[in-house]
């Protein structure tokens, strides 16, 4: 890690926003993991608002582009159990105007953010930052996504150029998205959300990793997979993939018209749970007609079953 700086500098007084985005492992990738978080300070100023004739990679219409410098950065843990960690008054906080740098274990690697990388701005008074922390109670924050879309432009890497490094920080371009999902209150869940802003707990999970930790639940007696995913707001295809004992299945000898629609309907069943146990059939339309006289895979546990007698 770099060097660690105490929280006083000369470039904290100018800034405006303070962001948390997400470090990962390969920036851009598919199956990219998060390896880190980075707490920002920044200092932004509005250049656009993005019009449907500007839209494009890493930005949508209705995103405000902002362009400015980065003050200071501190690196945060890859997973935490407390969403508003990045807003403590005091952070670890590294060399000034430059993007934190991570030591990962494994060869020394040294790392730190690159474009594509997207998380949250918070547009508040830093002054009323707190430790230990919480969301902060200003009236007149803005909390908002944000896409990092550009560090150095026309200055190269260190984003003003060498001399000026230290004074001024790296250059950085930024998309401030204020209808991104935000969570805006202590009784916010992920099915409130899901609700609020029309999208599944499933999308939810999957476009923010730091959702998807894994966490013992109990099921009652009479409890089935379609009461618990109700429960808990997780989908059924999610609770057997995170619990081989449901994954057990059985041998069935596809007949001459079974499609993957009349064989869901006829085990209770979805089309999707089917293609788990077989994703050979990933390709089948679901009212195809299935190769006959082929052997597939029917889950043992239906989704209406009953847990505890099982």
């Amino acid at each position: 890690m770099g060097q660690t700086l105490p929280a006083a500098m000369a470039l904290q007084g100018v800034a405006n926003a303070r962001l948390l985005l997400q470090q990962l492992d390969y920036p851009g990738a598919v199956s990219a993991q998060p390896i880190a978080r980075q707490a920002w300070e920044v200092s932004l100023k509005q250049v656009d608002l993005i019009s449907s004739r500007d839209n494009g990679p890493g930005i949508d219409t209705g995103d405000i582009l902002c362009e400015g410098f980065l003050c200071r950065a501190a690196l945060l843990p890859a997973r935490t159990t407390e969403p508003w960690d990045w807003l403590a008054k005091e952070l670890p906080w590294q060399e000034p105007g430059l993007r934190a740098v991570l030591e990962e274990p494994a060869g020394r690697r040294r790392s730190t953010i690159e474009v594509p990388a997207g998380g949250l701005c918070w547009f508040g008074e830093m002054g009323g930052l707190t430790t230990p922390v919480s969301l902060p109670d200003q009236p007149r924050v803005v909390l908002a996504g944000v896409s990092l879309l550009l560090v150095g432009a026309a200055y190269g890497p260190g984003g003003i150029g060498a001399l000026l490094q230290a004074e001024l920080g790296e250059a950085i371009t930024v998309a401030i998205k204020p209808n991104r999902v935000q969570v805006i209150g202590p009784g916010d869940s992920l099915a409130v959300l899901a609700a609020r802003y029309g999208i599944t707990i499933d999308a939810l999970r999957q476009e923010n990793p730091e959702l998807q930790d894994l966490k013992s639940i109990g099921a009652a007696k009479g409890d089935s997979l379609y009461r618990l995913a109700g429960r808990y707001g997780i989908s059924t295809g999610a609770l057997r993939q995170d619990n081989p004992a449901l994954m057990q299945a059985a041998p069935y000898l596809v007949a001459d018209g079974d499609t993957l629609a009349n064989l869901a309907s006829r085990q209770q069943e979805t089309v999707s749970a089917l293609r788990l146990f077989n994703p050979q059939l990933a390709r089948y339309p679901a009212s195809a007609p299935l190769p006959a006289g082929v052997t597939i895979q029917l889950p043992v546990i239906g989704v209406a079953d009953a847990l505890a007698e099982l």
